[in-house]
């Protein structure tokens, strides 16, 4: 039998998601919906790779999305706005396949391609720049969470401690299921990141995803105070992990802890529902955000795996780094301090024309 081929995929296609569904090590943002929901909310053009056997058998996926800016060269990732994707297949060669197959694709048109992953393939790939991204932090919750608790006012004080005070506090937890909770949800989001000196993501993109995500998959779940939202956040569930996308929470209260309440309080639901990890999402160690996850979490490592026409930076590539730099914060001065003081619907406004024409 010859070697599987390298041959374009319609992420709709039943087949792409039976073979992502089946395979072990499939993550939430390997599913098909993502190329809809990147699509429509940011005009991505999806790019999927599979290999094929001769008999017509997926023997490897590799979501791919395209975008060219108005002002930036083109380039194709997996996965953009989320770090994560990369090639699924049933063997590491076959997945170093996919990758070399994205590599060739890209040379027609993409001036920066990108592809994430979990697992390590730089010894594989010395042609391609290989960077280790912030890791992301991980917590174990199948075991018990009093223990668990215990343990951090010995390792973790400053939490322990925090967690009391949430305790303490008029604060009260609940799952939101209307339109008007994603609302109070995006809104606290927005001000959060407006404070960080960030650019959100758009509501369309949340909507859409709890819409066209498997059902339990997409869950909000808010902290209040005397009626009204302290803390929130947007959080994927998937294959037995609960992953934090987006939180906020109201200046007013963050004395009282609502986020560690909102945290507590989510695990506590995850393992009630079986699910074994709590994901933070990604953060640099030496970060203040960084920090603060560390108290609850460890690091675990991936990659991204970087081809460049030409193989220097291209305008594609400062775009991506621009884009990162104020999607995650940072800067100072007077744009900064005028960015902290603007109306929320214009960072929202702002947003979304950067993340759909740059």
């Amino acid at each position: 039998m010859s070697e599987p081929r390298a041959v374009p995929i319609d992420p709709a296609a039943p087949a792409y998601d039976a073979y992502v569904r089946a395979h072990p090590r499939a993550t939430l943002y390997h599913h098909g919906a993502w190329a809809t929901v990147l699509r429509r909310a940011y005009r991505f053009e999806p790019r999927y790779l599979a290999l094929e056997d001769d008999g017509g058998t997926l023997r490897g996926v590799l979501p791919l999305l395209h975008k060219k800016g108005l002002v930036s060269d083109s380039r194709t990732r997996s996965m953009p706005v989320f770090p994560a994707g990369g090639p699924l297949a049933d063997t590491r060669e076959l997945e170093v396949a996919l990758i070399r197959a994205a590599c060739d694709s890209a040379r027609a048109d993409t001036d920066l391609l990108q592809i994430h992953s979990m697992a390590d393939y730089s010894a594989d790939l010395p042609d391609l720049v290989t960077d280790a991204m912030p890791p992301r932090w991980m917590l174990r919750i199948d075991t018990d969470l009093d223990t668990l608790r215990k343990g951090w006012r010995k390792s973790s004080n400053n939490l322990f401690r925090s967690l009391q005070k949430a305790d303490r506090a008029d604060l009260a937890f609940r799952e939101g299921t209307s339109d008007r909770d994603l609302a109070s949800a995006y809104r606290l989001y927005l001000h959060t990141m407006r404070k960080w000196r960030s650019l959100p993501r758009s509501m369309r993109q949340l909507k859409l995803a709890r819409d066209l995500l498997a059902p339990g998959e997409f869950r909000i779940f808010l902290v209040e105070h005397r009626g009204r939202a302290a803390a929130a956040g947007v959080f994927h569930v998937h294959r037995g992990t609960v992953e934090l996308i987006y939180n906020g929470s109201a200046d007013e209260t963050l004395d009282l802890r609502p986020n560690h309440r909102l945290y507590w309080e989510v695990m506590s639901w995850a393992v009630a529902q079986g699910h074994h990890t709590f994901d933070f999402g990604t953060a640099q160690p030496t970060s203040s955000l960084g920090r603060f996850k560390s108290q609850w979490a460890e690091p675990v490592q991936h990659y991204r795996y970087s081809w460049r026409r030409g193989g220097t930076p291209s305008r594609a590539e400062s775009m991506a780094t621009a884009s990162y730099a104020v999607e995650y914060g940072g800067g100072e001065g007077l744009v900064a301090a005028a960015w902290r003081r603007a109306p929320l619907q214009l960072t929202r406004i702002g947003a979304v024309l950067a993340y759909r024409y740059l």
